[in-house]
């Protein structure tokens, strides 16, 4: 339960767009002269939290056939 939740948190808050991380990344990349919208940093993190929900999704199903053969 707590690895999905750290998945969850991790890679979901980058897609909302008033988080810390993002006006972060905002805040960084406007110091090195690159100015970008909030929302196009979240718009570039829907695939990685995409990809992170159905490789963690796999490793999920991974785990509940292991334990299911373990346990009969």
């Amino acid at each position: 339960a707590a690895a999905v939740d750290n998945i969850g948190l991790f890679f979901g808050e980058d897609v909302f767009i008033a988080i810390g991380s993002i006006l972060l990344i905002r805040a960084i990349l406007e110091q090195e002269g690159i100015i970008v919208a909030p929302l196009s940093v979240a718009v570039w993190a829907i695939p990685t939290a995409v990809a992170a929900f159905f490789i963690h999704g796999a490793r999920l199903l991974l785990l509940d056939r292991r334990l299911r053969a373990r346990r009969a």
